[in-house]
């Protein structure tokens, strides 16, 4: 070894050619920086933000604010609703930790029967690997038919988030990450890939729910035959709640076994003994969070993927009007 990198063979064909090998072998990770990849980038629709502001809008004039009271927050399971005694009924809170609506956590059975679940699930249908035909059509009902709603929970449950934005994201994004999604079935299907369908954990974030768990957590892990639980919340619980519970009745409407999404309502140490149980039998916990809170969670469950946090980058090769309008 000191022989053949000393500074008198550096220079010599034997060295040049083990440098070029060392290079040539770096491997690339899946689907990083490939024209596949960039081409999944084209084409991306517009949104209709005048549309989506006057929905929300009506959506806000004509909600019934004791309607939360009435249907409490639950767990769900098997798209059943898990009711509880009223000794388990909490009041939930919004962002101002002002009383908004009820939940029901669930009793010590309830969270038997959904552990029990997570771990043994399998689906009832055929083509659980590939749900995009079914999921997708359900996306296209939330972005359009529900956006107001989604839009509309979120402002009155947050109070302080730019909805509208959010879902104007949502369409953009949600255009590459269905192509994103497109390639990697097409790999697993030429054997490229091997894709683990073990149920995820999508731990709701208050502020960006509907962009982050409804649409990227949630219904692109669905599309690819992923069972999905959705982690429930000690405070603004209330609009990643409906979003599921819209989601579960439209995932019926189009025949998907309703197993595929399970809700928790349960306290945090309810949450926390679920997770650990199911180091094994589910796949990742998926959060947006501090780096802090990141490291708590992932000491319960070490197969977590979070995101934590600016700062937000952008890289541009050239000063366009887009690019200046980005950054105002």
């Amino acid at each position: 070894k000191s022989h053949r990198f000393n500074d008198t063979n550096r220079n010599n064909s034997s060295y040049s050619i083990d440098k070029r090998l060392r290079i040539d072998q770096t491997t690339r990770q899946y689907n990083f920086a490939s024209s596949q990849y960039a081409s999944c980038f084209e084409d991306i629709p517009t949104p209709d933000v005048v549309k989506l502001r006057k929905d929300a809008v009506e959506y806000l004039d004509s909600f019934d604010k004791q309607s939360w009271y009435d249907d409490p927050v639950c767990s769900i399971l098997n798209g059943e609703k898990l009711l509880a005694p009223p000794s388990n009924l909490w009041i939930t809170k919004n962002s101002l930790s002002q009383p908004n609506g009820n939940q029901y956590h669930a009793t010590p059975a309830q969270i038997s029967s959904l552990l029990t679940h997570i771990q043994t699930y399998t689906s009832s249908s055929s083509d659980v690997k590939d749900l995009r035909p079914q999921i997708r059509r359900i996306e296209q009902r939330f972005l359009n038919e529900y956006a107001g709603l989604l839009i509309g929970n979120q402002c009155l449950d947050f109070c302080k988030q730019d909805g509208v934005t959010e879902m104007e994201e949502s369409v953009m994004a949600n255009s590459v990450e269905r192509k994103l999604n497109d390639a990697l079935l097409s790999d697993e299907v030429d054997g490229k890939v091997d894709i683990t369908r073990k149920p995820v954990f999508v731990s709701c974030v208050s502020n960006f729910t509907n962009f982050l768990d409804l649409f990227r957590k949630t219904l692109r892990n669905l599309e690819l035959g992923i069972p999905c639980v959705i982690l429930g919340r000690s405070h603004t619980i209330q609009h990643s709640y409906r979003w599921t519970e819209l989601l579960v009745d439209l995932m019926k409407e189009e025949g998907i076994d309703p197993g595929m999404v399970t809700y928790l309502s349960c306290q945090l140490d309810d949450i926390k003994y679920i997770t650990s149980n199911c180091t094994e039998s589910a796949g990742a916990l998926y959060t947006t969070c501090s780096r802090e809170l990141a490291k708590s969670i992932k000491s319960n469950y070490p197969n977590t993927i979070s995101s934590t946090g600016g700062p937000n980058t952008l890289i541009t090769a050239e000063w366009t009007e887009a690019v200046r309008d980005a950054i105002r």
